[in-house]
Order: structure tokens, then sequence, then C-alpha cells
């Protein structure tokens, strides 16, 4: 695919911003007034924008991140609410039932994705985001930045491969922390405990940069890419496949309606604040 029918594509987006710099390609998550939170229409775009890039041969690295206040929020759980309300719990059960099949989807795009996936990330880092930003090669992050993972507040478990994946990067007592408890984890700390590869004091600075680094040779980048994934790919999905059996069993059961509903309510209250 061209560069020109990829900026024709680009436009059709609703919930991210896509600038192309070059042989580099920015993906912003573009919904500031909820933190960038991610509904699934916010999802369906990135794995088209994924597909796009991963098709366009003038693209060499792209580079995930959201705005000064928040990389994303994670799941839009306002949104459920409205859901909710609007169409009765039915609809919330339906919602719910596709959650591990999106999810498995995300994975598996990033996954294998051959193009460098880079993270910067900006302010709050919630859920999801943690996933997503931990599924990219490589993550940068300014002092603003917090990574939170409320799975054990929302009712539920560890998703999207984290409980390998986390271990992995952090070591297993501190991923254990985040996981099991919900402690956040701030820039200097992602830092030290080697989450990031550094912190980014100068934007402007960190874009030339990557723009730079996308012109090296994309055939070299993406063979390299693949030799330090190899050893990732398959023992993430199959900890993603245990931890959806584990989802299935934890919404059917009373706790997580009760905990993320609560959540919503309360998620909603304060950005009203």
């Amino acid at each position: 695919m061209s560069g020109a029918a990829a900026a024709i594509n680009f436009k059709t987006f609703k919930e991210l911003l896509i600038t192309r710099r070059g042989h580099l390609l920015i993906i912003q998550f573009n919904r500031p007034e909820v933190q960038n939170a991610l509904r699934r229409r916010t999802i369906y775009e990135l794995l088209r924008a994924l597909d796009i890039a991963n098709a366009d041969s003038e693209i060499s690295v792209i580079v995930l991140t959201g705005n000064e206040v928040a990389f994303t929020s994670g799941n839009d759980l306002t949104d459920l609410l409205a859901l909710q309300r609007r169409n009765g719990d039915q609809a919330l059960d339906v919602h719910f039932k596709a959650s591990n099949f999106v999810m498995t989807a995300l994975v598996k795009k990033m996954l294998l994705n051959r193009k460098v996936l880079i993270a910067l990330v900006q302010g709050n880092c919630v859920g999801l985001g943690v996933i997503i930003a931990s599924l990219c090669d490589i993550i940068y992050a300014t002092e603003s930045a917090q990574f939170w993972t409320p799975f054990s507040q929302l009712g539920l478990c560890a998703e999207g491969g984290a409980s390998w994946m986390l271990p992995q990067i952090l070591g297993r007592s501190k991923a254990s922390e985040l996981l099991l408890f919900g402690e956040r984890l701030d820039a200097q700390a992602a830092l030290h405990h080697r989450m990031v590869a550094s912190l980014v004091t100068n934007v402007q600075d960190f874009w030339s940069r990557m723009e730079q680094h996308a012109k090296l040779p994309s055939v070299s980048l993406m063979a390299t890419k693949r030799l330090l994934l190899q050893p990732w790919r398959q023992a993430l999905l199959d900890a993603l496949t245990e931890e959806c059996s584990q989802l299935d069993k934890l919404r059917l059961g009373p706790t997580y309606r009760t905990q993320i509903m609560a959540f919503a309510r309360r998620k909603k209250i304060n950005s009203k604040l």
C-alpha cells in the first residue's frame, strides 16, 4: 500500500488522530474529554490503523501516544453506564461476552505487527492502557506518567497477557503488587524497574529522534524485532488464554457487575468535579 492511500484511509478515523512524518506513523488516542478512555469503537479503529500501517512498506516505526493528561485512562466505564441505561442489562451482558474476543484480537494484532511499536506515555496510563503500552517494543515516558492496573478493584483479574508480561518486565514481586493490589507506578519507579527505556524531557526532541530511527533500514528493524519477540509470543498467548478463562468465570459472578458499575459511577461523578 502506498503512503498516499494510507493518508486517505486515516482521514476516516474519529477517535484516533493519525499523523505521518516520513517513515514514522503517530497514532494518538483522541478522546480528551474522557482522558482518552477506550471504548469498542476506539479499539476497532486501532486495529484498523495497525493493519494499514503493517501493510504500508514506507512505514517502519509506529508511535502510540495520547496527550499531556493521559496516554489512556483505560476502558470507558461510563460508556457501560450509558449502554445499560439505554438498552438494559441484556445489552450489557452481550457487551461483556464479547470482551475476551476483542482483547484477544487486540493482543494478537499488536504481537503480529511487523513494524517497530513505540509507546510514549504522558499522564495517566490505566488498565488496558498499561497492556497496550507493554505490548509495544519500547516504552518511553515523561515525568508525569502514572501506570495503574485496577483489575482487583473492578472485580477482575489480570488480562491481555499481563499476568505473564508484567512479571517479565518488572519482576514477579513488583508486578504482583501492581496486579493484585492496584498500586500505582510513577515515571521514576517505572524507569527504576525497567518498564520504560528512558524518560523524555523534551517532547520535540523525542519526535525528531523517532523520525531519525524510522529512517533505519526497515528490513533490519523487522528482522531484529522478530528475534526479540520470538521467545515472548507463545508464552504470552498461553497466558492470555488462561486469563480469558478466568475472566469468563468472574464476569458470571455477582462481584464483577457490582464492582465495575460502582467504579463507573464514581468515575462519572469525578469527571464532573
